[in-house]
């Protein structure tokens, strides 16, 4: 187990990847997640309301970075990339790219997560 390179209790919000990457091994106990559920729709909210101006763009295609993720899961997760590519056989580029947002995450957040740590993910069925 290694120490942890930040404050007891901390709470990050915003997308967890350049964090994650900034985090010890083997250090955190708990992360929740709450991530984008791949809707295919963008959000904004409405003016006059406390988060006025913010947005979320829940679609996803297969960028040039999706392309360098995978080519990263394919180096180290070879089982993962063959589900990759599957889903992007079956479900389409949109979903292959969404997956592969995840995967990298979720592999980070196995890296940085203690043998004894959990992972809560909040998923519910799109309405």
């Amino acid at each position: 187990m290694t120490t942890p390179n930040f404050a007891d209790k901390t709470v990050w919000t915003g997308d967890n990847l350049d964090i994650l990457r900034g985090v010890n091994s083997d250090c955190v106990d708990l992360i929740y997640l709450d991530p984008p559920f791949n809707s295919n729709r963008n959000y904004a909210a409405p003016v006059g309301s406390a988060a006025a101006g913010a947005a979320f763009k829940d679609t996803w295609t297969l960028s040039d970075l999706d392309v360098a993720w995978m080519g990263l899961i394919a180096d180290e997760q070879p089982a993962m990339y063959q589900v990759l590519q599957t889903a992007g056989l079956t479900h389409g580029k949109g979903m292959q790219s969404y997956l592969c947002m995840m995967a990298v995450r979720l592999l980070e957040m196995r890296r940085v997560l203690k043998e004894s740590g959990s992972i809560y993910l909040h998923c519910d069925p799109p309405i």
